[in-house]
C-alpha cells in the first residue's frame, strides 16, 4: 500500500467514521431530552468487546452536544482508586468541556447547576475499572447529583452489580443498554454505506462476520481497501482478529504510531512525536482517529483491546529487543511526567508505566505469573452474594498456605472484613460472574489496624511501629497484603497466572506514592517479589513461621517519587531490583554465535554444564536458573522467539536430543528441509541472547 493506498483510505474516511444501528438506545437518549422534567437517570450500556460499547456513548456524546447539553467524558481506567483523584478528574473534565477552571466558580460546581434547562450528560466509558470505588459511587456521589438534568452513562463488560438494580432510590434511575451484535439489515447498511463494493463481496462479509461491529468494520475496512486478504481469514471475524489482518490495514507511515500503541493503550499526538523522535503531523493523527480499530477520547487515541492483543503479541515475537528499546523510551518520557502531574494524570500515567514493565517481572513464576494475555475482565470490588464462593477459595488457599490451626481464624477475618472494609477484598470473575480469584489487602490506619491486630497480631509488630498502626485515615499510605487466592481449574489458565494477574493490578495501587508490607513464608513468593524490587528483612521472631519455612517480611516503599525509579530499575535501565548500581551489576554482554547457541543447547539436559553460559546472563546466578530461562523461551512462556523456531529447537534439543530423524518426523519436514530452518533458528535464537 503505498500513496494510492492513503488516497483510499482517505477517501472512504471522508466524512469520518459511520455509525449505524442502536435505534433503540438513541431513542431512549431522545426520549430524555425530550422530557420536560428531565429526570436523574442513568444509562447501563453492557456488552463483550468489540460490540460498541465505545462507539456508541460517542454518538451519544455529539447527540447531547448537538441538543445542547453539557457532554461530559471520563474513562474508569483513568479516574483513581480514591474520591478525591475521582473528583479531580471530573473537575478537569468539566473545565476541559466548558473551558473554565478556577475563579469563584470551580468547574465542579457547575454541576450543581443542573436542571431541565441546564442539561449535564456524564458518560463514564471501562466503568468496571471502578471497582473499588463502586460503594461511594452509588451512595455519596450520585446523591448528590441534582434530580434534574442531569443523564450518567455507564459502559462496561459486565452487567451492573445486583446492588444497582437492588438500591431503593436508584433502580427507578436505572436503565439497563445489553448491546447485541448488529441485525441482518444493519450489517446491509453498513457495507452500504461503503458505496464500493460489488454485492458478491458485501454478501460475503455479511455471512462472516456474523454481525460483530468490530469484525465487520475490519472486514469491510479490509475490502475497500483491496488488502491482499483471503477471504476464508476473514470468517468468523465476531471471535477470529488476526495480527495480519491489522497489519493489512494500517498505511506503512502509520505502522509506527500503531506500535507505540500496543504498549501505551493510548497517547495524543504530542506523545506520539515524543516516542517516535519524530513530527507526527496533524494530518496523520486524524487518518489514524479514523481506523476501524483505534477510537478517540480526550486523552488521545486509544488501540481496541482485541487488536493490542494481537499486534502486541506479535511484535514481542518480531523484534523483541525493539519492543524492549522503545519501552525503556517510553518510560524514560513518562518518568518526569508521572512526577509532576496532578492525581488524575498520574494515574492515568502509573498503568501506561506498569504495562510497559509487565515483561520485565519474568524471572519467578512458580509463584505469579505475568507473561499470559488475558482480556479478563477488570478486578472488582467483592459483592456479599460472593461470600460463599470466596470462603471456598479461602479454603483452598489455607490447605497450602497456613497450618490447619489457622484456617478458621482466617474465615473469620474474611467475613470481618467484608462486613467493615468490602473494598480490601478484590475479585477476578469468569464469564459468568462467577469469582475464581480474590486479592485481600488492608490500607493501614488507627481503624483497619484494629481488625488486623485482632487477627495477625504477630505479624503486625514485626511489620510495624506502634505510631503506624494509629495514623490518621487521611494521612494513611501504607498497604498491608494479607493474600491472593486463585482457583486451580479455570479452563486455559494456570492458578499462576491468575496470581500474577491479580499482582499487576494491584501493584497499580503504588503509583500515587504508597508503600506495601506482607509477612511471607513461601519460597517462591520470596523470590518473585524480590525480583520486582521488595526488600526482605528477617522478622525478629520465629512466632510467625510456618513449619520449616522461615517468615520474612516483604517490602516495597515507593512514597517520595519513587514510583518512577522502580519502574527504571525493572526495565534495567538505571537500578537493578536489589538496589545494585546497573553500572557495576550487569555484566559485560559478549556476543551469542550460532556455534556458542549449538554448543548450549546441546547440554541443555545438564544445567550443571551450562553455568560458564549463566555468567554470561544478567541476572543469571546458576546453570539450573539458566536451564529454566531457555526452555521458557523454547515452550513460549517467555517471548522471544517465533513458534515454529520453538517447535524446532524444543524437537531437537528437548524432546528428541540426539535423534533429528525423529525431531524432522514431529516437525513434519524432510530431513534437509528441517536442518536449514533448524540453522535459521539458532541464528535468531543467538540474537535474542
Amino acid at each position: 500500500m503505498g500513496n494510492s493506498g492513503e488516497s483510499r483510505y482517505d477517501s472512504y474516511f471522508g466524512q469520518g467514521k459511520r455509525f449505524i444501528g442502536r435505534i433503540r438506545e438513541l431513542n431512549m437518549l431522545n426520549h430524555w431530552f425530550a422530557d420536560s422534567v428531565a429526570p436523574l437517570t442513568i444509562f447501563s450500556v453492557t456488552g463483550m468487546g468489540g460490540i460498541g460499547k465505545s462507539s456508541l456513548l460517542s454518538e451519544m456524546m455529539a447527540v447531547s452536544r448537538n441538543r445542547g447539553a453539557t457532554a461530559i467524558w471520563m474513562d474508569g481506567r483513568f479516574c483513581g482508586s480514591t474520591p478525591s483523584v475521582f473528583l479531580d478528574y471530573l473537575s478537569s473534565a468539566v473545565g476541559l468541556e466548558t473551558m473554565e477552571s478556577g475563579g469563584d466558580c470551580p468547574p465542579l460546581s457547575r454541576l450543581r447547576t443542573a436542571s431541565a434547562r441546564n442539561r449535564y450528560v456524564i458518560a463514564v466509558d471501562n466503568y468496571e475499572e471502578l471497582f473499588l470505588l463502586e460503594s461511594w459511587f452509588l451512595e455519596v456521589f450520585v446523591n448528590k447529583i441534582p434530580a434534574n438534568g442531569v443523564l450518567i452513562i455507564l459502559a462496561s463488560r459486565p452487567e451492573p452489580a445486583s446492588t444497582w438494580r437492588t438500591h431503593p432510590r436508584l433502580q427507578q434511575c436505572l436503565v439497563q443498554m445489553p448491546l447485541q451484535h448488529f441485525t441482518d439489515e444493519e450489517v446491509t447498511n453498513y457495507i452500504a454505506g461503503v458505496g464500493t463494493l460489488n454485492r458478491h463481496m458485501a454478501g460475503k462479509i455479511a455471512r462472516m462476520t456474523d454481525g460483530h461491529p468490530l469484525g465487520l468494520a475490519l472486514a469491510v475496512e479490509a475490502a475497500d481497501q483491496h488488502c491482499n486478504i483471503r477471504l476464508r481469514e476473514w470468517a468468523e471475524l465476531s471471535h477470529m482478529v488476526s495480527a495480519r489482518l491489522l497489519h493489512e490495514l494500517t498505511l506503512p507511515s502509520l505502522q509506527p504510531m500503531v506500535e507505540v500503541l500496543t504498549l501505551l493503550e493510548t497517547a495524543n499526538q504530542e506523545l506520539l512525536s515524543s516516542v517516535l523522535q519524530t513530527e507526527v503531523t496533524l494530518q496523520e493523527y486524524q487518518v489514524l482517529k479514523r481506523m476501524s480499530f483505534i477510537r478517540s477520547d480526550p486523552s488521545g487515541v486509544v488501540l481496541h483491546d482485541l487488536a493490542r492483543l494481537h499486534l502486541l503479541r506479535d511484535f514481542r515475537q518480531r523484534e523483541p529487543q525493539r519492543v524492549q528499546a522503545m519501552r525503556v523510551r517510553i518510560a524514560g518520557i513518562l518518568r518526569p511526567l508521572h512526577e509532576k502531574a496532578e492525581p488524575h494524570e498520574r494515574n492515568q500515567i502509573t498503568r501506561k508505566m506498569l504495562l510497559l514493565c509487565q515483561e520485565s517481572m519474568l524471572q519467578h513464576r512458580k509463584y505469579a505469573d505475568v507473561s499470559a494475555d488475558s482480556l479478563f475482565s477488570p478486578m472488582e470490588a467483592m459483592r456479599m452474594e460472593d461470600m460463599p464462593a470466596l470462603q471456598q477459595l479461602l479454603w483452598q488457599w489455607c490447605q497450602y498456605s497456613v497450618e490447619p490451626w489457622q484456617a478458621p481464624l482466617y474465615r473469620d477475618f474474611l467475613d470481618e472484613l467484608a462486613r467493615r472494609y468490602p473494598e480490601g477484598i478484590v475479585v477476578m470473575r469468569d464469564k459468568n460472574g462467577e469469582p475464581i480469584a480474590m486479592f485481600v489487602t488492608v490500607f493501614l490506619h488507627r481503624e483497619s489496624s484494629e481488625i488486623l491486630l485482632k487477627y495477625f497480631p504477630d505479624e503486625m509488630q514485626e511489620c510495624f511501629t506502634s505510631d503506624e498502626m494509629k495514623c490518621d485515615p487521611d494521612q494513611a499510605d501504607t498497604h498491608y497484603a494479607v493474600l491472593v487466592a486463585a482457583r486451580d481449574d479455570v479452563p486455559g489458565y494456570k492458578r499462576e497466572e491468575l496470581v500474577g494477574y491479580m499482582a499487576l493490578d494491584r501493584l497499580s495501587l503504588l503509583g500515587d506514592g504508597a508503600r506495601v508490607l506482607l509477612v511471607a513464608t513461601n519460597p517462591n513468593l520470596k523470590l518473585f517479589l524480590q525480583s520486582i524490587g521488595f526488600q526482605m528483612r528477617k522478622t525478629r521472631t520465629r512466632v510467625c513461621d510456618l513449619y520449616d519455612e522461615q517468615a520474612d517480611v516483604m517490602e516495597l516503599d515507593l512514597r517520595k517519587e519513587k514510583f518512577g525509579d522502580w519502574v527504571m530499575s525493572l526495565l534495567n535501565t538505571e537500578t537493578l531490583a536489589n538496589g545494585t548500581s546497573h553500572s557495576t551489576a550487569v555484566k559485560e554482554r559478549m556476543s551469542w554465535t550460532e556455534t556458542d547457541v549449538r554448543k548450549m543447547l546441546a547440554l541443555l539436559h545438564s544445567p550443571g554444564e551450562l553455568q560458564p553460559y549463566a555468567e554470561r546472563m544478567n541476572g543469571m546466578e546458576n546453570g539450573i536458573q539458566f536451564q529454566m530461562y531457555v526452555l521458557d523461551l523454547l515452550e513460549g512462556r517467555t517471548h522471544g522467539i517465533c513458534q515454529q523456531d520453538q517447535m524446532l529447537l524444543y524437537a531437537a534439543y528437548w524432546t528428541h536430543a540426539g535423534n533429528p530423524t525423529a525431531a524432522a518426523q514431529v516437525c513434519s519436514m524432510s530431513r534437509a528441509t528441517f536442518y536449514r530452518h533448524l540453522r535459521a533458528a539458532l541464528k535468531r535464537l543467538a540474537r535474542v541472547l
